[in-house]
């Protein structure tokens, strides 16, 4: 008697195991769901202006922005629609907070101008040592670009009591930031409003 011998059997089985693989594959390659993109912050601002000065002091000192507008944001006009005062800081007096009926204080001394554009133009940026008694306050300026991220400006200067300082001038073209000045004086405290 004659034997007849066939892989066909292990031919199907192999071929069902590739239909199944490839099944399982293109399922699990749908079931992919994109990184989501948790903790990300689109600010609609574009520039941050930062002063800080020493937290301990008890000195008002104040942040002024001119803009190619020509209206001056400080804590007497907070916005021209692009320019905003965000925190006016009156030094450690205005350090202390009731909450859930505690007092807590929060020594930081700190003021923000953010910009929500850049119209083309020169930009002005002063500190007022407001306080008409004390000693001499260094203060810390920083501009940083939000969109892309980028210190434009860091540096800190000293003031007397009652003095008003240019401390950056600065010029928007395209709206990009270009020829940045400190060595400019211009005086904007008394011209603020609309």
């Amino acid at each position: 008697m004659r034997r007849y011998s066939s892989n066909l059997a292990f031919v199907d089985l192999l071929f069902n195991l590739l239909v199944g693989f490839t099944s399982l594959f293109v399922i699990a390659f749908l079931l992919i769901n994109p990184i989501a993109k948790t903790g990300v912050v689109d600010p609609p601002v574009v520039v941050m202006v930062e002063l800080t000065w020493d937290d301990e002091s008890t000195r008002d000192l104040d942040l002024y922005t001119r803009g190619p507008d020509g209206k001056i944001v400080s804590y007497g006009y907070k916005s021209n629609g692009f320019i905003t005062l965000k925190k006016d800081d009156l030094g450690k007096g205005s350090d202390t907070f009731v909450i859930n009926g505690e007092r807590v204080e929060v020594t930081r001394n700190y003021e923000i101008t953010t910009m929500t554009v850049l119209p083309d133009g020169d930009y002005i940026i002063n500190v007022h040592y407001f306080s008409s008694k004390g000693d001499p306050e260094t203060v810390n300026l920083r501009i940083t670009g939000l969109q892309p991220f980028k210190v434009h400006h860091e540096g800190s200067v000293t003031l007397s009591p009652r003095q008003e300082r240019t401390i950056v001038a600065f010029r928007v073209v395209d709206g990009k930031i270009v020829d940045l000045r400190s060595d400019i004086e211009v005086k904007l405290r008394g011209e603020e409003g609309p």
